[in-house]
Order: C-alpha cells, then sequence, then structure tokens
C-alpha cells in the first residue's frame, strides 16, 4: 500500500471519478461524499488551516481519499495543533472515504499521518459508531503499533430500523403518540390548505432553497443565532451542498405548506437503502398545531413506500427523537497523539477529563443551549 500526500485541496476536482467510485463501494457517510466534501472546503475550511490530501493505493487502484485539516487550538492556555479529517469538522457520524473495510488500509492511513508535513499534535475522530468496522480496525492498528491514544464515549446517535409499511411502524409506537398525530393533523387541516412539496426538478432548486430558508427565519433557531439562515457561511455551505446532491439524485428535500406558506420542512441524505437526516426545522408561530410532527410522519409513511429500510437521526441525541425510536447507537471518540511533550500534555488532559463514569447513560443534547458556530474566518 502507498501513500501520496498532497498540500491543499486544488486537486480535489481531478479526482471526482475516482471519489465516486470509492464512495460508491462501500457504506461510506454522506460527510464522506464529494458533494458535501466541496461545500466544506468552501466554506467550513479557515484561512490559517493547513489543508492535505492523503490518497492511499494498493497498486493502480485508489484505496482511499481522506482530506485533512490541521487547526490551531488553545488548551490550557497552551497552544496545540489538531488534526482531523475535513469532515469532522461538521457531520453526523465520523468516517474516512475507504474503497472496503480493509485493516491494511486503515494501518496504511495511520502510517501516513506521521510522515505529513504538518507538526499536529493529536488526531481525532470524535463520532465513530461503537462496534463498527472503522472504529473496530482504527483502535486495532493503534494498539498494534503501540501509538499512544485515548478512547472514550461520545455522543450516541438516534436510528430507526423502518418496517414494511407505515401501519406497522404506527402499531410499534405508544397509543399516545398515535393518539398526538391524529390530532395535530386535524388541527393544521382545520387551520387551512395543508400541502406536503417535495423537490424533483433542478429547475425548482432555488425557490426549494427558499422556502427551507424561510422556515428557518420563522423559527426559534433564527433568533437564537443556530439557524441556517442566521449564518452566512452555513446558508451557502447548505446551498451548495444541496444543488450537488441533488444533481447525483441523492438529496431529500421536503416541505410543508399552510395556505401556501412554508412552515416546515425535511432535508435529508439518500444512500441505497438508508435515509440520513440532515436537517429539520418549523415555524415557531405553529408550534401548537404540530408541523413538524406531522410532516416527519409524512416523511417516514413516504419512504417505507420507496423501500427505505434504516432511518438515521442527525448527530445528537434529541429528546423528541423517542417519540419515533428506542433504538440508539453508541459512538466512540478516538484521540492519536504524537508523542512528544505536548502531545503527551493531551493526553493527560484527555484522560483526566474524561475518567470511566461506568455505566453508559443517555443525556439528550437541548438544541437551545447551543451557541452559534464560530466564523470561518476565526
Amino acid at each position: 500500500m502507498s501513500a501520496e500526500l498532497i498540500e491543499g485541496f486544488d486537486r480535489l476536482p481531478a479526482l471526482r471519478k475516482d471519489w465516486e467510485e470509492l464512495f460508491l463501494a462501500r457504506a461510506n457517510e454522506p460527510s464522506t461524499s464529494l458533494e458535501w466534501t466541496s461545500a466544506m472546503v468552501r466554506h467550513h475550511v479557515r484561512p490559517a488551516d493547513r489543508c492535505l490530501l492523503v490518497c492511499l493505493r494498493r497498486g493502480d487502484a485508489l484505496e482511499a481519499i481522506v482530506p485533512l485539516v490541521a487547526r490551531a487550538e488553545a488548551v490550557l492556555g497552551r497552544r496545540v495543533t489538531l488534526l482531523t479529517p475535513l469532515s469532522e469538522q461538521y457531520n453526523t457520524h465520523s468516517d474516512l472515504l475507504l474503497r472496503a473495510d480493509a485493516v491494511d488500509t486503515v494501518r496504511a492511513f495511520v502510517s501516513a499521518l506521521f510522515r505529513l508535513d504538518v507538526s499536529w499534535d493529536c488526531f481525532r475522530m470524535a463520532r465513530l459508531l461503537d462496534g463498527g468496522p472503522l472504529a473496530t480496525m482504527l483502535e486495532h492498528c493503534l494498539a498494534e503499533a503501540g501509538h499512544l491514544h485515548h478512547v472514550r464515549d461520545g455522543l450516541p446517535a438516534y436510528n430507526l430500523q423502518l418496517p414494511g409499511s407505515f401501519d406497522v411502524y404506527l402499531a410499534q409506537r405508544s397509543a399516545k403518540f398515535r393518539n398526538y398525530l391524529k390530532r395535530i393533523e386535524r388541527k393544521l387541516h382545520a387551520a387551512g390548505a395543508v400541502r406536503v412539496l417535495e423537490l424533483t426538478d433542478p429547475q425548482a432548486f432555488e425557490s426549494a432553497y427558499e422556502a427551507l430558508l424561510q422556515v428557518e427565519r420563522s423559527s426559534w433557531k433564527h433568533a437564537h443565532g443556530t439557524a441556517i439562515s442566521a449564518i452566512a457561511r452555513q446558508t451557502a455551505f447548505y446551498r451548495d451542498f444541496c444543488r450537488e446532491a441533488l444533481a447525483s439524485g441523492r438529496l431529500h428535500l421536503q416541505w410543508l405548506t399552510l395556505e401556501s406558506r412554508p412552515v416546515a420542512y425535511n432535508l435529508g441524505y439518500l444512500r441505497k437503502d438508508s435515509y440520513h437526516y440532515l436537517k429539520t426545522s418549523y415555524d415557531s408561530a405553529l408550534g401548537p398545531f404540530g408541523p413538524a410532527t406531522y410532516l416527519r410522519a409524512r416523511l417516514i409513511a413516504s419512504l417505507i413506500g420507496r423501500g427505505v429500510a434504516r432511518f438515521d437521526f442527525p448527530g445528537e441525541p434529541y429528546e423528541w427523537e423517542t417519540q419515533w425510536t428506542d433504538s440508539i447507537r453508541w459512538r466512540k471518540v478516538i484521540t492519536l497523539y504524537r508523542p512528544t511533550v505536548r502531545g503527551r500534555f493531551l493526553a493527560l488532559v484527555e484522560r483526566l477529563r474524561h475518567r470511566s463514569g461506568g455505566r453508559r447513560t443517555v443525556r439528550h443534547v437541548d438544541p437551545r443551549a447551543a451557541t452559534a458556530p464560530p466564523s470561518a474566518n476565526q
């Protein structure tokens, strides 16, 4: 296995064909797609970031393409350099773009990290699915080579295995929830004309994206400063990503209108038989009418009708998700440290901050406690 280490991301467009082949060869996460990566490069890379590309080959065949970002951070007053895959800056689950779950590929990737022309202090992947092939292989390779590293629990994430029909799905939920769905459906239809729309025509993209932004502006998140519409680079990021994902046939964008006014939306990424839920919001003024819940029920019914088998909820565990599923997947944070003074310092800090807590407990994230992400220029 040979490694090509490239400075910067200028080569990404030339790798489009190989990238797509790798992406389709394995159940790679949406954050490793070229649509997502290209939008990340344009809108989530900071001027001071060091950008690097690792390409792994087996003979003439590409086995992995991993964009990396080295970013300066402050830890207890010390300046350190954190190295991560670009997708770690904004993703659902951690992943690497690999042709296959092969331990020699992961071993070659870890080896390549130490040959990069950048003095990083630690390498981190923070949302690796526990028990998944990548987390298992990465742990094995780090332990096998005797590298200084730390593994701990990260935030879990909900998911849903979809049955063969929506009626079967509803029967699995509580009677209280089923009754709630019936009540909000009556209330919404009594309030005016209700329509569920879905983007299918590329010519309608701008109007559909504007509908998404209109919902974001009327949500509680806009005033809070965390809405897509409230952060210029997020507005641009999702516009670019959605346009490219629509062109590849993987975008799923639906919205709900009440009297022709957009009041809720769902944004997702369809990959084979899996739906990855990326964003959702609703008009706060209509909260008592449950527009988000109504539209989400329509979404699940539609996906079941398409034969989709898995519904992957957003990256953080939210309490509202327990209405829809009882299934949760745990994730791991794996951090690799260079054997330097700063690397050993970071390893010590990590172990002190995250001592084993014993039994796993799901702690739901409060979205209203979140703060707006920093500017890309910071």
